[in-house]
C-alpha cells in the first residue's frame, strides 16, 4: 500500500511539472507569436502564388481581426474575406489556369481559392500540433533541468518520507481537477507572463520537493550517472504532456480509493 501511495505522489508531481511546462509554453508562444507564424507558413505553403499571406493579413486587418482568427473560419467565412482582397495583375492572369475554364471570372477564382482553404486550415492544424509537441518536449526537458527534478531522487525522497507521500497523494483529486495555468484568456503579453508566473510559483511552493536546483553539486558528487539518468527519464515522462498524466492520475487515484475502501 505504501508503494502505491508513493507512486501516486510521484504521478502528482509529474503532472504538476506538466502544468508548469504549460505555463512556460504559453509565455513562449505569446512572446514568439507562434500561432500567427504557423498560420502564415500554412497559407504560404498551401496557397502558393494564387494568394499571398500579406493579402490575407491586410484583409483581416481591415476587419479588425488578428490572423489567428482564421483558425475559426470555415470555407464560407474565407470566401467573404476574399472579397476584401486586392489581387495583383499576375494573379488575375492565372485565373483561367487555376479555375480550368477559358472565360473564368474573378468570383469563380475566389470560389476556387476558398475551396482550397479547408486544405490550408488542415495543414495549419497539423503544423501547429507538431509545433506544440516539439515545444512541450524542449520545454519539458528545460524545466526538469532548471528545477533538477530528478525522478529517481524524488522517488527515493517520497519512499523514505511516507508522511510527505500521503500528503501529496491526498491532493491528487484536487490537482487533477483544478491545476491549470492562466494560459487561455489574456491576450496581453504582460498579463500572460504575470498570471503564469504566479501559477508556477504557487505550484512550487505547494510541492517544494520539485525545486532541487541547489542540490545539483551534491547530486552530481554522489552519483553523476544516476543524476543524468534521473533527469533524462523525468524529461521524457514530462514530455508525454499533461493530458496523459491527468488520465494516469485519475486511474491511480481511483485504484488508491478502491483499496482504501476495502481496507476500511
Amino acid at each position: 500500500m505504501s508503494e502505491l501511495q508513493t507512486f501516486l505522489a510521484l504521478v502528482v508531481l509529474i503532472y504538476v511539472l506538466c502544468v508548469i511546462v504549460q505555463g512556460v509554453q504559453e509565455v513562449v508562444k505569446s512572446v514568439l507569436d507562434s500561432k500567427a507564424k504557423v498560420m502564415e507558413q500554412a497559407i504560404t505553403k498551401f496557397m502558393g502564388d494564387h494568394l499571398k499571406f500579406d493579402q490575407v493579413k491586410q484583409a483581416m486587418d481591415v476587419r479588425g481581426l488578428k490572423i489567428t482568427a482564421l483558425e475559426r473560419f470555415n470555407k464560407d467565412d474565407f470566401r467573404k474575406l476574399l472579397d476584401g482582397v486586392r489581387f495583383t495583375d499576375e494573379q488575375l492572369q492565372q485565373i483561367p489556369s487555376v479555375v480550368a475554364k477559358e472565360n473564368a471570372t474573378l468570383d469563380q477564382f475566389k470560389d476556387n481559392i476558398a475551396s482550397a482553404y479547408e486544405g490550408a486550415q488542415a495543414k495549419f492544424q497539423r503544423l501547429y500540433t507538431t509545433y506544440n509537441k516539439r515545444c512541450v518536449i524542449i520545454l519539458g526537458f528545460a524545466v526538469v533541468l532548471v528545477l533538477n527534478a530528478n525522478v529517481i531522487k524524488i522517488y527515493s525522497i517520497l519512499a523514505g518520507n511516507q508522511s510527505m507521500s500521503q500528503a501529496i497523494a491526498g491532493t491528487a483529486v484536487t490537482v487533477g481537477n483544478n491545476s491549470q495555468t492562466a494560459a487561455a484568456t489574456p491576450q496581453d503579453l504582460n498579463a500572460v507572463f504575470e498570471n503564469n508566473r504566479t501559477a508556477i510559483q504557487q505550484q512550487l511552493q505547494k510541492y517544494p520537493v520539485l525545486l532541487r536546483t541547489c542540490k545539483y553539486p551534491e547530486d552530481f558528487t554522489k552519483s553523476p550517472w544516476l543524476e543524468i539518468l534521473g533527469l533524462a527519464i523525468m524529461g521524457a515522462l514530462v514530455s508525454l504532456g499533461a493530458p496523459f498524466w491527468n488520465d494516469v492520475l485519475k486511474g491511480v487515484s481511483g485504484l488508491n480509493d478502491a483499496l482504501n475502501s476495502e481496507k476500511s
